[in-house]
């Protein structure tokens, strides 16, 4: 039985916050950099995002 290699690429979550409970968000959202859209997925990256990830993301489509 073939195995595949994979790669484990870590990835941490901002909590969901509730908008309603702040009068002046602190930080606004930016617009992102740059979007991929596929059949099956929109992908954004913003400014300052990790080079390793977008490699690691194209990798990923490029083997779908």
């Amino acid at each position: 039985m073939p195995t595949t290699k994979l790669t484990i690429v870590p990835v941490s979550l901002d909590p969901i916050i509730d908008e309603s409970s702040f009068t002046n968000s602190p930080q606004s959202p930016s617009d992102p950099s740059c979007v991929i859209k596929t059949a099956t997925a929109v992908i954004s990256f913003f400014n300052g995002v990790d080079e390793h990830i977008i490699q690691t993301i194209v990798k990923e489509l490029n083997n779908q």
